[in-house]
Formats: structure tokens, C-alpha cells, sequence
């Protein structure tokens, strides 16, 4: 009898627990759209099955490519020591035009930002180096609106943290759904 009452406090402990953890992420991922910079990828062209497969578009983004390129390059000598090669996940430094447009990025070393730079989150896998969200979700039956999208307009908060808010077209408009 005893377990049995133990055994519902504890449930309702973890229950607490996973619904206080869920509102605080909720909470941090708001204020990352209210008051995160603004920051706009270049789309690098992806699979476009991703289009006809199902309800979403398959993103990669144009930044990531001389990343990839570095690490490509690197991944010989990092086989023999890890002392020079960036980790499996770690930050980039992103260097934004007028418009809050991505025009470069490098590796984060330390470095103090300059006016215009923001950090962002990346990390690796099968797929390469990921920053941002690899996928946007649509309603059924609107892949043909997103078809021209040329941009992803992010929130990102000081700590590197991405949110996609808005796909864009060529000429920096959004798309909406």
C-alpha cells in the first residue's frame, strides 16, 4: 500500500518535472524570436524530392560550403591528431552585410566579435556541417510558394542559438504561408 501511494508522487514528480522542463524551453525560444539578431543565409540548392515527398523543404545554405571545404580539407591530418580540427559541434562566426545578410563565416577561435558579426551553433554529421534548421514544414498543397526561395531569415541570441523564422524570396521578402 505504501509503494503504491510512493509510486504516485513519484509519477507525479516526473510529470511536474517534464512539463516544467517543456515551458522553459518554450520560454527561452521566445525571447530568442523577440530579441534575437537577425540574420539571413544564402539557401544553397538541395534535393528537391524534399519538395514532392512530403510537405516540407529540405534547406542547406550557401555559408556552409567553404566550412565543409575547410574541414574536407583537414580531415587527413586530423585522422593522426584532433589537436587542429574543429570539434564535432562547437560555433561560427558570421559576418553580415548592411542588409543583416551572411557574406562569410569562419570557425569561432576565441575571437572578439566585430560590429556586425553574430555566433552561431553548428554541428556535424553524415549530412555535413548543419547551422539553422535542415527542414521548413509547410501546410499541404503550398510547395509551389516556396519553390522560390533564395533566403532564410533566422533569429539568433547571443549564445549562438538559431530559430528559422521566415523563408525569402530573391528579392528579401517573405513568404508567407
Amino acid at each position: 500500500m505504501q509503494t503504491k501511494h510512493g509510486m504516485k508522487w513519484l509519477v507525479a514528480g516526473v510529470v511536474l518535472l517534464v512539463l516544467l522542463a517543456t515551458n522553459v524551453s518554450i520560454y527561452q525560444k521566445e525571447q530568442v524570436l523577440k530579441h534575437g539578431a537577425v540574420v539571413i543565409l544564402e539557401l544553397a540548392p538541395v534535393d528537391p524530392r524534399s519538395l514532392i515527398q512530403g510537405d516540407y523543404m529540405a534547406l542547406n545554405y550557401a555559408l556552409t560550403r567553404p566550412l565543409q571545404q575547410q574541414l574536407y580539407a583537414g580531415s587527413e591530418t586530423c585522422r593522426g591528431s584532433r589537436k587542429n580540427c574543429p570539434p564535432a559541434s562547437g560555433k561560427i562566426v558570421v559576418k553580415l552585410d548592411e542588409q543583416r545578410r551572411a557574406v562569410s563565416a569562419e570557425f569561432d577561435k576565441g575571437q572578439a566579435l566585430q560590429a556586425r558579426e553574430v555566433v552561431m551553433k553548428y554541428h556535424t554529421s553524415a549530412s555535413g556541417l548543419n547551422i539553422g534548421t535542415p527542414s521548413y514544414f509547410f501546410e499541404e498543397g503550398h510547395a509551389e510558394r516556396f519553390v522560390g526561395a533564395r533566403y532564410g531569415e533566422f533569429r539568433v541570441d547571443k549564445d549562438g542559438t538559431a530559430l528559422l523564422t521566415y523563408l525569402l524570396d530573391a528579392e528579401g521578402q517573405r513568404i508567407l504561408p
